[in-house]
């Protein structure tokens, strides 16, 4: 069995927001937030994905992801997955905000966290029990904006 052993941030990883159309994702009991599926990768993605986790990857799904105050995803959101997927995610907030990417493993405690770093990104290779979470961004933060590209990569 391969266990993930990579979770990091790698702080200067440009990406361009892309101009998509966002729909409302508002099933309250899994989350809230607007988001367009299935968008190009940003030029670098795979490779940076590659090179970070020393394995040939291809890209599986991508999301943009974007978050106002009252905005939030739950852990049972992210589906579990029979194989050991990598998460790479760009952030492309216009400004830190109080809010974080969460990891943990089977239902267990936190082991990685991403806070809202603009410019920044993390991997995180999971294992089968792995699932994350995006914190509530409180409506006490009028303004904030946090958007998130997701690239989602599986083994060649």
């Amino acid at each position: 069995m391969r266990l993930s052993r990579i979770a990091t941030i790698i702080p200067d990883a440009p990406a361009i927001h892309p101009a998509v159309a966002l729909r409302r994702y508002a099933l309250l009991d899994k989350g809230s937030y607007r988001y367009a599926a299935d968008i190009s990768a940003p030029a670098g993605a795979l490779a940076l994905a590659q090179t970070t986790t020393s394995r040939a990857l291809r890209i599986a799904s991508t999301r943009l992801l974007h978050l106002e105050p009252g905005d939030y995803l739950l852990a049972h959101h992210d589906p579990l997955h029979a194989d050991h997927r990598v998460d790479l995610i760009y952030d492309l907030s216009p400004s830190p905000a109080p809010c974080e990417v969460r990891y943990r493993r089977g239902r267990g405690a936190v082991f990685f966290v991403f806070p809202c770093t603009p410019g920044a990104a993390c991997i995180v290779e999971r294992d089968p029990t792995t699932q994350s979470y995006h914190t509530y961004v409180s409506k006490l933060h009028a303004g904030a904006s946090i958007v998130r590209l997701v690239v989602q990569l599986v083994d060649a």
